[in-house]
């Protein structure tokens, strides 16, 4: 998958947690529900493999969908839901 597709990915989940003040386990748990019932493209094993390249990438990950959220925290919460994704794989 090359940058542009899953950087896709991640600005799809970004814009889908904009509006969240915190990125806690219950939206880890509404975007996982959300990618395993087909609100995002591509489906889990997609999804999971953007993260898991969108998390080695060492550029920024909120350079076009301006969540309020810090990198550090959108890292975190992106690493987070990777691995309840393939927890639940």
């Amino acid at each position: 998958m090359g940058t542009d597709n899953w950087k896709g990915h991640v600005n799809g989940i970004l814009y889908g947690i904009q509006f969240d003040r915190a990125l806690d386990d219950a939206v880890v748990t509404r975007v996982a529900d959300g990618v395993a019932g087909g609100l995002y493209p591509g489906g889990p094993a997609e999804t999971l493999d953007a993260l898991t390249q969108a998390l080695r990438y060492q550029g920024p990950l909120n350079d076009q969908v301006e969540a309020p959220h810090s990198e550090e925290s959108i890292r975190a919460f992106l690493g987070k839901l990777s691995a309840a994704l393939a927890a639940r794989a």
